[in-house]
This record gives structure tokens, sequence and C-alpha cells, in this order.
């Protein structure tokens, strides 16, 4: 589905976040810790180093001519990606460092100071000056190691793809709109992948623009009974001229993922739902596995509900 990149303030639930979605989506968690103890070779004296220095982690490694520490931290996690159908990578300037990767996602969680004061309070037993000593100092620590590796303002707000406050923010809820978040960049990722495959065409847009109130008003329906859509997704090239320029493509109106079925609506004349029932039919034939329907006005409840008896 995802790599997920979180980066926390300290106190804020970071790590809590980590290790409920690593549960949810079965999946390792990389963290300081477990980079210190994995990817570095068998001496504790180097790892106990880098913990403790991040211009450590700039410095060539022995015997590796031209490789530093920070090219053994940013190699090895890449490669796990790689290797992983989903990873939480927490800290270590992941959302700097998997940046290019489209499919990464970089959270960001914080909450105010005087939430994590009493957090930390309450966590470790210590006073609210103890606590607010803690946070600062683990707040400074994070900006520094990725100041230091990656030149780059970690509180800078548009590093991140969905910035978490939990001052009034379970972990649960926190949750949900990162898997959220992250099952709707799949689909779009996938249809990305389909449309390289079987020549059809991305159509997918930022911002979903009806084109008539018919539209408008199924998206509603479909939002009130809980079923997710995207606004034409695909165009499939249908027919060509002889040189192979696209004559003639479709767009079907809706996208329903969790049914893989494409809608097209129509309040038209016959005539005209004639075309787009031809329209649908070349398509299915020359995208197997394609499925495509023609819905009148009148059959839009009947079709929701019928969805919704199948889990919508």
């Amino acid at each position: 589905m995802a790599v997920i990149t979180i980066s926390r303030q300290n106190g804020s639930l970071g790590d809590e976040l980590a290790e409920y979605l690593a549960g949810k989506l079965n999946c390792a968690i990389i963290s300081r810790s477990y980079a210190m103890e994995n990817f570095f070779g068998e001496s504790e004296e180097i790892s106990e180093k880098l913990s403790d220095s991040a211009k450590l982690f700039l410095t060539e490694v022995s015997g590796q001519s031209g490789v530093t520490y920070k090219d053994i931290l940013t190699n090895r996690i890449n490669e796990i990606a790689d290797d992983s159908e989903n990873l939480i990578v927490l800290g270590l300037g992941g959302c700097i460092m998997l940046k290019d990767r489209q499919d990464v996602i970089n959270i960001r969680v914080i909450a105010s100071m005087e939430t994590r004061k009493k957090r930390i309070a309450r966590r470790y037993n210590v006073t609210p000056e103890e606590a607010e000593s803690t946070v600062t100092i683990g707040d400074r620590k994070h900006k520094r190691f990725v100041s230091i590796l990656f030149e780059q303002d970690l509180s800078e707000a548009e590093i991140y793809d969905l910035t978490l406050n939990t001052d009034n923010l379970s972990v649960e809820e926190c949750a949900q709109a990162v898997l959220a978040l992250a099952g709707r960049r799949a689909q779009r990722s996938r249809i990305s992948n389909e449309t390289e495959k079987d020549d059809s065409i991305d159509h997918q847009s930022d911002t979903p623009v009806f084109k008539n109130e018919t539209e408008a008003e199924f998206a509603k329906i479909l939002d009130m009974y809980g079923i997710e859509w995207m606004y034409e997704p695909k165009t499939f090239p249908i027919e060509w001229d002889e040189e192979g320029n696209i004559k003639m493509a479709f767009s079907p109106d809706f996208y329903l993922p969790k049914f893989d079925l494409y809608l097209e609506l129509t309040t038209m004349e016959q005539k005209y739902v004639t075309k787009k029932n031809k329209k649908a039919r070349m398509v299915m034939d020359l995208y197997p596995g394609t499925n495509v329907r023609i819905v009148y006005k009148k059959d839009f409840q009947e079709l929701v509900e019928r969805l919704k008896s199948f889990g919508g």
C-alpha cells in the first residue's frame, strides 16, 4: 500500500501512532534504534557514536571509499522499502530521505507544548518543569539531526502530506486518517500504473469538477452511503485513424474502487444513450477485465441500494 514516514514532536504520540499503524498494516517500523542495531555492522562502538553525533553520519565508512554512514542509512531504508508491501519509517528524516518515491506518505504529528508537557510528566513521573525540558531537548535533537544530514528544516509544512494535531485527536483517530489517505493514494497509483500497461489515459485530477447537476447529485448519494468513488479517473481510447491518432475516447463518469466498476450516467434521449452503450461495449472489448455500466437517473437509488447490500 505505502511507505509511511512519521515525523513527530516529542510527546505528540507519534511513536504510539507508528506502533498502532504497524499493527494494522502488519509491517515493520524502522526507527533510530532499529537502524543502529541493524545497519552499521556489529560494532557497538560505532552505533553508540552515531547515536550521539549526527555529524558522524557524514563521514566515510572505514574501508569503503566515498561511502558515508548517511549513504548506508539511506540505501538500506530504500532497499527495505522496495521489498516491503508496507513500511513505517519513524523519524530519521525519512520524509526528506524518501521524498522522491511515489509510494511515500509523509506524516507530521504535533501537539501543543502544554499537552506534551502533561504527557511526559505523567509518563515519567516528573515535574512540569522537567517535562518541558525533556520536550524541548527532544525537539531540538530531532531538528538538528535532519538539519545536519539533509540541510532542511523539519518544521517546514510543505514537506508533509498530512499534519495531525493530537491535542484533541486519539491515536486511533489519527490512524484512521492516515490509512484513508494511504488507501486513496494506492488507488491513484494503481490507476496510473494501469494506464501505462493498457494504453489508456490517466485522467485523474486534483479536484473533481462535475459537468452537470446529475453527476453532483450522484456523488452526494454515494457519499451518503459511504461508497468510495473517483471521478473520471481514466480515459479509454476506442477508435484510431490510419496513423494511430485517437479519433474517439470514452471517460466514464465514476469509478467505484471497491467494486472495480465504472459508471456512466445519462439522462439523455435514446439515440445518445445508444451511443454511450456502444462506447461502453467497445471499452470492455478493447480493455479486458474493465467493467462499465450505463446508469439512468431513475436507476440511481436502485443501484446504490444494491451496492450497499454488498458492503458499500
